[in-house]
């Protein structure tokens, strides 16, 4: 785990608010606008993370020895993040001081930030509180911990604007528009972040006239996760979010290729949509995440798709909250709760798509892959104009990662034998 350095210390004057939750401000740092999450231990030592909002990755302030005082890291080098026998780095570089004053309400915060160093800058710091988590009972009251305690939500979809105010806070910038496009009457276009550039679609209109308001704020909620995941890696140059002297240069410190991600949106109607995520993203570690994944949204609900309501072999294998737990799951009720569960292909999806599949060329490809036998493990759908379905292989091991691709396209009215009654609801042609 990536460690903060250096250990909380004593601080008497910070608003009661402070000593139960994460705070969240956002104000100003000389002319530069920030947001800001600071939380207090039960002494009162005061810790947190902050973010330029025109950057977007985090900055971790460690507690000081002094009352309303806060030490700002240094970006790691080779030289200056030095671990010591435990892996830990003891003595990160020291970017800045902070100190604060808090307003009698404790609604507002204001100091100073002064650089490290022979310049000695100082600029004024105004903050004005603007949300607030609670955070969960074992968190580390440290830069680090506080945010680990927002990375564990974003396994599955807790990751929300109540849940992680801060973060969500940091998305309130300007979004470039691309020009609209049409998928069978219904128009969508994509929205990028100008600091981590990958566009992200946004519904405009649906062919029926319904409103796709529930299903935007969900895709906005993705798009924020994915923004999550690119800062996360551009915060990784400091020793309080895991950076040391082996670290630096090795990909943490810049957006780690999620400036590259491509989505592409392969199907839209006023009940469902999918697309396909597909890029290399690299933040350290053994290899790079090489992935092309389907994504499914129930439009009308807002939510992930549940494929168990289309497809009557779309088995719930486990909760998602105990993936070794071996006791029988009510699929009926794993259906109304999709996020709850981890999902497979049952034997007949996986038969039909064995059966059906179109083969590769080349035979050497074929063998070494092991195709058949990977379909049984990793199949996975999105949907195509047309009331049609793509069988795709997908989330497959990096070192089998070649393998994964489209497997085929068909008609669901072609399927019926493996449709659920409630397929209707998400493709009402099959009425007809």
């Amino acid at each position: 785990m990536r460690l903060a350095a250096l250990a909380l210390t004593s601080l008497s004057l910070v608003s009661p608010a402070l000593a139960v939750d994460a705070v969240t401000y956002k104000g100003t740092l000389g002319k530069f606008d920030i947001i800001a999450e600071l939380v207090a231990s039960p002494e009162g030592a005061l810790a947190g993370r902050y973010s330029y909002l025109g950057k977007g990755g985090d900055i971790p302030l460690d507690a000081a020895g002094t009352p309303g005082a806060m030490v700002e890291e240094a970006p790691c080098t080779e030289t200056t993040c030095i671990q010591n026998d435990d892996g830990v780095v003891t003595d990160p570089p020291i970017g800045a001081h902070w100190s604060l004053q808090a307003s009698a309400d404790g609604e507002t915060l204001a100091g100073t930030w002064k650089a490290a160093g022979k310049s000695g800058k100082v600029l004024d710091v105004n903050l004005t509180r603007i949300g607030q988590r609670s955070l969960p009972e074992d968190t580390e009251l440290t830069p680090y911990g506080i945010y680990d305690s927002v990375w564990q939500l974003t396994y599955a979809d807790g990751f929300t604007p109540e849940a992680a105010p801060y973060d969500f806070a940091k998305m309130d910038v300007a979004l470039g528009a691309s020009p609209d496009e049409t998928i069978e009457g219904s128009r969508f276009h994509y929205l990028t972040d100008p600091r981590s550039k990958f566009p992200f679609p946004r519904i405009v209109a649906l062919s029926d006239g319904s409103s796709p308001n529930l299903a935007n704020q969900e895709l906005a909620r993705r798009h924020a996760q994915i923004n999550f995941y690119a800062f996360d890696c551009l915060a990784q140059i400091y020793a309080g979010f895991g950076a040391n002297q082996y670290s630096a240069g090795l990909g943490p410190g810049t957006l780690g290729d999620f400036d590259s991600e491509l989505i592409t949106v392969s199907s839209l109607t006023p009940t469902a949509m999918s697309w396909v995520q597909s890029g290399s993203t690299f933040c350290g570690g053994a290899h790079p995440n090489n992935h092309s994944d389907s994504y499914n949204l129930d439009v009308k609900a807002g939510h992930r798709l549940p494929l168990a309501k289309v497809f009557k072999d779309w088995i719930a294998i486990s909760r998602a909250t105990d993936f070794d737990n071996p006791d029988p799951i009510d699929q009926a009720i794993a259906a109304e709760n999709p996020d709850d569960y981890y999902w497979s292909a049952g034997q007949p999806l996986i038969d039909f798509a064995i059966a059906h599949r179109v083969h590769d060329t080349d035979a050497q490809f074929e063998s070494d892959c092991g195709i058949d036998e990977l379909i049984g493990t990793n199949l996975n759908f999105r949907f195509a104009p047309g009331e049609a379905v793509v069988f795709s292989l997908e989330g497959l091991p990096n070192v089998v990662a070649a393998c994964g691709g489209d497997l085929l396209t068909v008609k669901l009215e072609t399927i019926p034998e493996l449709l659920a009654p409630t397929a209707v609801d998400y493709f009402p042609g099959l009425a007809d």
